[in-house]
């Protein structure tokens, strides 16, 4: 589903950019740890994957169009993304829900493609488990029988998936000049969708670092008093 693809590119070429570093060998994120944060070039390169292959069967339910400013754009900037996505009667604003794919159902075996929303937070893993999924499609063995319509893949419980793989090499193309590997989109995809499921990490991380420093401020200044008090008492 492309809906705003071109626009999206433009904003980016218009933008700051900055090339991808290495996160790929091993694979890791930045929003990893207690002390981890969002990358906001992998959340933008993520989003453009998500709605340039993913968007076609996949919906995001959770996600309104004014969200986008948590990846680091600015609000005229989602305001324009927004408008050349095309509801039914009118161009979408900031306001409206992430546009739902038109599925059939019957195409998919009689089962709907899982919104996207809250994938990462439903799934053991989490972030590393849609890296690896979308990376660990395979020619199955010579002693494995595949069901009508499915693929192998070493990741997914049961080793066979009813979706194609999605992610190809320059499926997208970064306009930070990032290389659009396999591998490459699947990190960043993964990255845009653990945002998707926790929006408020940066901020409830600050808020816990905050906390943490404060209860270390007091009971440096409760173990000073009481030494004080010990002192003034002999």
């Amino acid at each position: 589903m492309r809906f705003f693809a071109p626009a999206f590119l433009l904003l980016l070429l218009t933008g700051p950019v900055a090339l991808a570093e290495d996160t790929l060998s091993p694979p890791h994120w930045q929003s990893e740890g207690v002390f981890g944060s969002y990358d906001k070039g992998a959340l933008q390169r993520g989003f453009l994957v998500y709605q340039t292959v993913c968007a076609a069967c996949h919906s995001m339910n959770d996600l309104h169009y004014r969200d986008l400013t948590g990846l680091g754009l600015s609000t005229a900037q989602v305001a324009a993304i927004a408008s050349n996505v095309k509801l039914s009667d009118r161009a979408a604003t900031l306001d409206d829900v992430f546009r739902a794919p038109d599925v059939n159902a019957a195409s998919f075996g009689g089962a709907v493609p899982p919104d996207m929303s809250t994938l990462v937070a439903a799934r053991a893993g989490g972030t590393r488990y849609i890296y690896e999924l979308l990376t660990s499609y395979q020619d199955a063995p010579a002693d494995v029988t595949l069901l009508p319509s499915h693929y192998y893949n070493t990741a997914y419980p049961g080793l066979q998936i009813a979706m194609p793989p999605p992610l190809k090499d320059g499926a997208v193309t970064y306009a930070d000049g990032t290389t659009a590997t396999t591998a490459q989109e699947a990190s960043d995809v993964a990255a845009f969708l653990t945002w998707a499921a926790s929006p408020n990490l940066d901020d409830s991380k600050e808020i816990g670092l905050r906390a943490v420093l404060f209860l270390v401020f007091l009971t440096i200044i409760a173990i000073a008093t009481k030494r004080k008090i010990w002192r003034e008492s002999l």
